[in-house]
């Protein structure tokens, strides 16, 4: 094997600890039941009725009666007080400071990783511009700068919690 093949596992083996230690983070050590995305409590929503009810008394709107409406209004509630639930479990607001940590973090070592395979990259382009393996590594690399953009829009929601 070259020293590229190995920059190459060594590259997926530091973005699996990345994302383990994310969903261990995020988890919370497992402390939390699975929901959608495996984040957050799936019974979330049906402790939430009881916000939704109170909340959809204060709509004093004409189509408040249309069972459309109220289903989306329904919808709305249970995804407002699920998100608040979230941010609470997280522990968003208190450790917010750990959390824009982590995302500086993690946007620093995506950079890292993208100026590391430009080596790998540019001797490959040079020995074989046709190697498929460097369209791969490229797409590897676009997701990961989508994710670094995910990341900026997440530090972004952490700046607006109170």
């Amino acid at each position: 094997m070259e020293l590229e093949d190995y920059t190459h596992y060594l590259g997926y083996i530091l973005i699996a600890i990345l994302l383990f230690l994310i969903i261990r983070t995020v988890i919370n050590k497992g402390k939390t039941q699975e929901g959608f995305l495996g984040f957050g409590d799936s019974s979330d929503s049906s402790d939430s009725s009881d916000s939704s009810d109170s909340k959809n008394n204060n709509n004093n709107n004409n189509d408040s009666d249309d069972p459309i409406v109220t289903k989306i209004q329904s919808t709305i509630d249970k995804l407002t007080d699920t998100t608040s639930k979230t941010i609470k479990k997280m522990n968003l607001v208190k450790y917010r400071s750990h959390w824009e940590d982590l995302i500086v973090a993690m946007e620093d070592r995506i950079n890292s990783l993208s100026l590391q395979s430009t080596n790998v990259l540019a001797n490959k382009m040079n020995s074989n511009p046709n190697d498929k393996s460097i369209v791969q590594i490229i797409e590897k690399l676009n997701t990961l700068n989508k994710y670094r953009e995910t990341l900026k829009e997440n530090m972004k929601y952490l700046d607006g919690l109170k």
